[in-house]
């Protein structure tokens, strides 16, 4: 049951703690139920610069915003994330969090700023096996490429969807910590539940640091997350 009212074009809410202090909320949007009141209805503010956005982007960002509110409150805190001026989600003081959506679902991981440094949260539809072939020399580097060696094209389309989201998660939770964009080669994963990072990135993260991820398979795609305590 959510604990506040939710507009016709949500649907399907689910929620989990992970640990203490670390929450994460998801549900299923429809853009094609998407109403010029279901803001209003759900008392989240549209942002002026949505107001002509397409009801894709509308309903993403809807429950995007809807689920982290319900997260928030799980972990006692009112309040929505803004929309900051580089399109990042700006969390109310005390929290941090991370905001995914793909194929009509949003996911959001929201932690307590007490207990945790940061959290990084993504989901993809899983690639076919053509996309994946086409996308491997820009996501993966050359030493997880010759991990895909021996695979079926079903299994190497998975293993790099997964390795795709696991460096996405990577980036959402290190970028603010560390004011310092990079890319798909700049991180390695060298073992099943870690990302290597082939850069330094500031002080505390260096060449060489390895971030432990997590994931889970479902039946449209994976979702992948790095949450890191303080």
């Amino acid at each position: 049951m959510s604990l506040f009212h939710r507009p016709a074009c949500l649907t399907h809410l689910h929620r989990e703690e992970l640990a203490t202090g670390l929450v994460r909320v998801g549900c299923h949007y429809a853009p094609e139920r998407l109403c010029d009141d279901s803001f209003a209805q759900a008392d989240i503010p549209l942002p002026p610069s949505l107001s002509t956005a397409v009801a894709k982007r509308r309903s993403e960002y809807l429950a995007g915003r809807w689920c982290a509110r319900e997260a928030l409150a799980m972990l006692g805190i009112e309040g929505i994330p803004a929309l900051g001026p580089d399109r990042a989600p700006q969390w109310p003081a005390g929290s941090l969090g991370s905001i995914t959506h793909s194929q009509g679902i949003a996911e959001v991981m929201v932690a307590d700023a007490r207990h945790w440094l940061t959290v990084g949260l993504d989901t993809e539809q899983w690639l076919s096996a053509e996309r994946a072939t086409r996308l491997c020399r820009e996501l993966l580097t050359h030493e997880e490429r010759e991990q895909l060696e021996g695979l079926s094209p079903i299994q190497r389309a998975n293993r790099i969807t997964l390795i795709f989201s696991a460096k996405e998660s990577l980036f959402k939770a290190l970028y603010p910590i560390t004011g310092k964009r990079f890319y798909f080669h700049d991180a390695e994963r060298r073992d099943a539940r870690s990302l290597t990072l082939l850069k330094t990135l500031s002080p505390d993260w260096k060449l060489g640091a390895s971030i432990p991820f997590r994931w889970r398979e479902r039946q449209q795609g994976v979702l992948s997350w790095i949450a890191l305590p303080r």
